[in-house]
């Protein structure tokens, strides 16, 4: 089973030909059935994307505002991520892609910026992994 946000229920309710009033009818009720919660959809989205998919910060939010979460919420969401959590998901994608850096470091640096990590805390973690 997987947490889904009220926009992916929505979305599915009218896959299945539900009108716009069965549609909000269901949400709701889902939600006073304790079915929806969007509490525990995005702890389990940040976790997730965080923990096992290794996204940054940045992609995280961006994630559950395409999910319909606000931005505010999204932002509380990710301030309780520990950040040595991020930084240990941001080392541990550089260190797979060390290889690269001496013939390519600014593909390194685009993938990881992809990922949703923040320039500065990419340059920090190459930096570290670079000999001098």
């Amino acid at each position: 089973m997987q947490e889904r946000c009220a926009l992916d229920a929505r979305k599915k309710i009218m896959q299945w030909g539900g009108s716009e009033s069965q549609v909000e009818q269901a949400v709701e009720r889902m939600k006073e059935e304790n079915f929806l919660s969007e509490e525990r959809f995005i702890e389990a989205y940040v976790r997730g994307h965080v923990e096992h998919k290794k996204w940054g910060p940045l992609r995280v939010i961006a994630g559950l505002r395409s999910k319909g979460i606000s931005a505010s919420k999204a932002q509380r969401a990710m301030e309780e991520v520990p950040r040595k959590v991020i930084l240990n998901g941001l080392n541990h994608l550089a260190q797979r892609r060390a290889a690269e850096l001496t013939t390519h470091r600014d593909r390194v640096i685009r993938y990881l910026m992809n990922k949703g990590y923040n320039l500065q805390d990419i340059l920090d973690s190459l930096a570290a992994l670079t000999p001098r």
